[in-house]
């Protein structure tokens, strides 16, 4: 019987540390949607370039997402509209690090900027680019999206 007792507690702390285990090394699926408008300004080469135009990010549980990108850009003297939706995957990294990796790039009808312009001051998000983003919750239940540089999205309800 005491043989018994002691191969039951050992098969109970067994379980419980695969649990502690199991739980521990889980990604809890990840399903966000943050939209916000954004103002990106940066000089390079002697040109301005500014975006000013609306941000959603989208992260879907099965470890896919998109950005959908609407605005306008000036990179002076010219300025277009650009209207485009990028697909990416994503995966933890550890702690609140993502990194997410561009799938592809749809533009959409609207988007009447030349190919690279766009690119050429975004970083990041072009094919095949990958990106690290933190995304954090405050006390108050808002969502924070940042690069490494400073936050992107800022999202409440």
């Amino acid at each position: 019987m005491r043989h018994k007792k002691v191969w039951l507690i050992l098969f109970l702390n067994l379980l419980l540390l695969g649990a502690v285990t199991a739980w521990y090394f889980h990604t809890p699926p990840l399903s966000v949607a943050c939209d916000g408008n954004l103002t990106f300004s940066d000089r390079r080469d002697s040109h301005d370039f500014t975006f000013d135009g609306e941000i959603i990010m989208r992260f879907h549980p099965d470890k896919t997402g998109y950005i959908t990108v609407n605005g306008s850009v000036v990179n002076a003297p010219r300025s277009w509209e650009v209207s485009r939706q990028e697909m990416f995957k994503w995966r933890h990294v550890e702690g609140e690090l993502y990194e997410i990796a561009i799938q592809k790039v749809e533009r959409f009808s609207h988007d009447a900027m030349p190919p690279g312009v766009f690119e050429k001051y975004v970083a990041g998000l072009t094919l095949g680019n990958k990106r690290l983003l933190t995304i954090e919750r405050t006390p108050e239940d808002a969502l924070v999206i940042s690069n490494f540089y400073s936050p992107v999205l800022i999202c409440s309800e």
